[in-house]
């Protein structure tokens, strides 16, 4: 069992406690020292509300007179006019040039002469259809033929007659052209068919001797292959050069 010495007995435990580690000081706010300035500078203004809760009226002598309203102000202009001494003297009265009379007309002559030559306004053609008097007019309605009596009517309008002729000037010039082209067929003459066929024997003769040198065991792949490409090419060379030999006459075409 353990015994507690009590030294102080007005001791609390609140002040036995430690005390809790004080706040960091906070950094000052940042304030614009120009918004203060313009605080300083700035001129209070009036208190400004709807205005009155019912408008007062004047008194009934109180009456606008003439002469108090708003007038409207007087225009006023900068210009200054320097006079100097170049300018003309100012025309007398008598200098003054009369105005020109104006020629006398009778408007009732001319009324006259104007109505005779006058033309009457033709009369459209009307057509009553029914026994209410409804009246149409006849030209649009499709009661006289019109489109008929026109100078170009059932003719061919001139931008088919324009397309039309431009079809027929190709097809002419692809006419043109087809029977005027060049044959692609060319004879060769004795001379190339002899150089022809010695060209032909002689690579026959290469290709014979190449074959002949082939190996006689054909064991591979390879070999075999090999050995059946150079026998077609030998075929096709004898096909060729019997062609030759057999034909006199040959045609080449580009």
């Amino acid at each position: 069992m353990s015994i507690v010495e009590i030294i102080q007995h007005n001791e609390v435990i609140y002040t036995i406690l430690d005390k809790p580690p004080p706040e960091p000081p906070k950094t000052p706010r940042y304030q614009s020292e120009l918004e203060k300035q313009l605080k300083e500078m700035k001129i209070p203004k009036q208190r400004r509300t709807f205005g009155y809760a019912e408008t007062p009226l004047n008194p009934p002598d109180n009456f606008l007179k003439k002469g108090e309203g708003i007038g409207q102000p007087i225009k006023t202009s900068d210009h200054k006019c320097f006079v100097s001494g170049n300018l003309p003297p100012v025309p007398k009265r008598s200098e003054m040039p009369k105005k020109q009379e104006k020629p006398k007309v009778n408007f009732r002559v001319l009324n006259i002469k104007k109505a005779i030559k006058t033309k009457p306004k033709p009369l459209e053609p009307r057509l009553v259809d029914t026994r209410d008097g409804h009246i149409k007019k006849i030209k649009g309605s499709g009661e006289v033929p019109e489109f008929c009596l026109r100078k170009d009517f059932g003719q061919m309008p001139a931008y088919l007659v324009k397309r039309n002729r431009k079809i027929q000037r190709e097809l002419d010039r692809i006419k043109y052209a087809e029977e005027h082209k060049e044959s692609l067929c060319k004879l060769i003459n004795e001379q190339e068919r002899q150089a022809l066929l010695k060209d032909l024997k002689h690579n026959w003769q290469l290709m014979q001797k190449a074959f002949l040198q082939l190996p006689m065991l054909t064991d591979t792949i390879p070999k075999i292959l090999k050995k059946t490409k150079m026998e077609q090419e030998l075929r096709q060379l004898e096909k060729d050069i019997a062609l030759v030999e057999s034909n006199p006459y040959i045609y080449v075409y580009d």
